[in-house]
């Protein structure tokens, strides 16, 4: 094991007992005896995991927490109080505590406790180097005047939560573009779910977008959730909108009208919050004189084009 943790109590035999049983499990550890001690002692050495009391004389556990989280905001904490109530554990949690401990400590439930939360920790950057390995692969590169334009335009459009229409030929970069975008809004933290409106048989585009619910046809054998149902707080992006039936468009009006939706087969209507983004290597305008694409559905999307 490796890793560091820094342990706050007033209590002389707790500070005791903890260190010794978390330095046998191979971690390094660190003692204040408060809160005032403890902020001064993860500014300095910034632990990887902090074990703080709650009832200390000098400045309390909670408002420690809060102080500390405000200064680094990754900071993983354990709180622990002989005094537990649910109020208080509801208390810890919404100021960004990890888990809740009380006393008097089950030693083998610390030890279970802080693997798990030093493993988080280990998935959360092990998730944060995907993305910027994902970000890296998609990251649209040249100096050129119009790729300066083009950035520009990226940065306008992403911190709006409008809908955005990608126009181009086949092999410009639509999908970087609207991955771009996403990256640099503020739903970046949110999913980024993309649907090839082209590649997907029309007897299947609704269950795609939707979901359908167990039942709903032969072979439903379970509920799924659909591309809306699972961009929700993201972003959305339609590939290849042109390719959509008009029955599939008009369905997707809706959605974009209302911001929910009934998977097929079901009853229940789901509310979502998703961003849109639309390409298409067809010229939109020339699909509407022709009847196969939507007038509506068009100026929905061509929020910002």
């Amino acid at each position: 094991m490796s890793g560091s943790v820094c342990i706050v109590d007033d209590e002389p035999s707790i500070l005791n007992t903890l260190s010794g049983i978390i330095e046998d499990e191979g971690y390094q550890v660190s003692l204040a005896k408060s809160g005032t001690e403890a902020l001064k002692l993860i500014r300095s050495d910034q632990p990887d995991l902090v074990i703080l009391d709650i009832w200390m004389p000098d400045l309390d556990g909670l408002e420690t927490l809060r102080q500390a989280k405000q200064q680094f905001p990754n900071l993983l904490v354990i709180m622990m109080s002989g005094h537990g109530s649910v109020e208080t554990a509801v208390k810890a949690t919404k100021l960004g505590a990890y888990d809740y401990l009380e006393k008097p400590l089950d030693l083998e439930k610390v030890i279970i406790l802080v693997r798990n939360a030093f493993n988080q920790r280990k998935l959360e950057e092990e998730n944060l180097n995907l993305r910027v390995q994902v970000e890296r692969h998609f990251e649209i590169i040249g100096n050129s005047l119009p790729m300066a334009q083009l950035r520009t335009l990226i940065a306008a459009a992403a911190p709006t939560h409008s809908r955005v229409l990608i126009s181009g030929e086949n092999g410009t970069g639509k999908e970087l573009v609207a991955r771009a975008i996403h990256a640099q809004s503020p739903r970046r933290n949110r999913p980024f779910i993309e649907v090839n409106c082209a590649a997907i048989p029309e007897t299947l585009i609704e269950t795609e977008l939707f979901g359908h619910e167990r039942g709903a046809f032969t072979g439903a054998i379970s509920q799924k959730r659909g591309k809306f149902d699972l961009a929700d707080g993201g972003t959305l992006f339609l590939d290849e909108i042109a390719d959509m039936s008009l029955a599939t468009q008009a369905k997707v009006l809706r959605v974009l009208q209302e911001q929910q939706f009934t998977r097929v087969g079901g009853a229940k209507v789901l509310q979502v919050n998703v961003r849109v983004i639309a390409a298409s290597n067809k010229d939109l305008t020339q699909e509407i004189a022709k009847g196969t694409f939507r007038e509506d559905l068009y100026y929905r999307l061509n929020v910002l084009p």
